[in-house]
């Protein structure tokens, strides 16, 4: 049997970049055919220029590192990536339910699912601070996103954030999983059916018309 081979791409956030940095932004992109891109980015203070750079590239060996920016007194750091399959990554499961799942269904339903985990070292000083540290996770979708987990996520059409607390993982647990539902119109498909009926009733009328018109009148 063939198995199905998936992306080490898996998001694992070392603490100690939530514990330096005045941002941390995850995102992830996800089109109508699954492929997408992914993107971690890191603001923090100038000084930590070259532990930004280490930390975000332990976060995301795979991804390609973006041109650092820097100003009088801060650091912007990224790494993204382009790939095919959403879904072939580790730790993210995507899918596509169109006309061909849903014979019946106007609609594309597109869901999106993603475990992040957090790399907590264990000492005290991390645990004093996961209460007041906060990360976001920014998704955008094909169609309207209808619900996202966990609650409190700001939806915004076919985008989503979700400000996450390291603090808020479940207990004896260092993950957090973000999931989304979105839906498209099939408009290509309204258009051929209403093509489709819009031609029968054409050759409907035209059938009644000339039977009426061969129809033998009376004199």
């Amino acid at each position: 049997m063939k198995r199905s081979m998936r992306t080490s791409l898996l998001i694992t956030i070392p603490f100690v970049l939530l514990l330096n940095s005045d941002s941390v932004v995850i995102t992830t992109k996800m089109h109508g055919d699954k492929s997408g891109v992914r993107r971690v980015q890191a603001t923090a203070d100038l000084s930590m220029a070259d532990e930004m750079l280490k930390w975000t590239r332990e976060m995301a060996r795979r991804f390609y590192r973006e041109p650092v920016h820097k100003s009088t007194d801060s650091v912007e750091v990224a790494r993204s990536t382009q790939v095919n399959d959403v879904s072939a990554i580790e730790g993210v499961n995507a899918a596509v339910a169109d006309i061909v799942q849903k014979p019946l269904s106007f609609t594309t339903t597109y869901t999106f699912e993603e475990t992040v985990k957090v790399d907590f070292l264990g000492n005290e000083r991390e645990r004093a601070a996961a209460d007041v540290i906060v990360f976001e996770y920014r998704l955008s979708m094909p169609g309207q996103i209808q619900s996202a987990e966990p609650a409190g996520a700001q939806i915004d059409g076919n985008s989503c954030i979700w400000e996450l607390k390291p603090a808020d993982l479940e207990p004896d647990s260092d993950e957090v999983v973000v999931s989304a539902t979105a839906t498209s119109v099939r408009w290509d498909v309204i258009v051929l059916l209403v093509y489709v009926g819009g031609y029968l009733l054409y050759r409907m009328i035209s059938f009644f018309v000339r039977r009426a018109r061969l129809r033998p009148r009376k004199i």
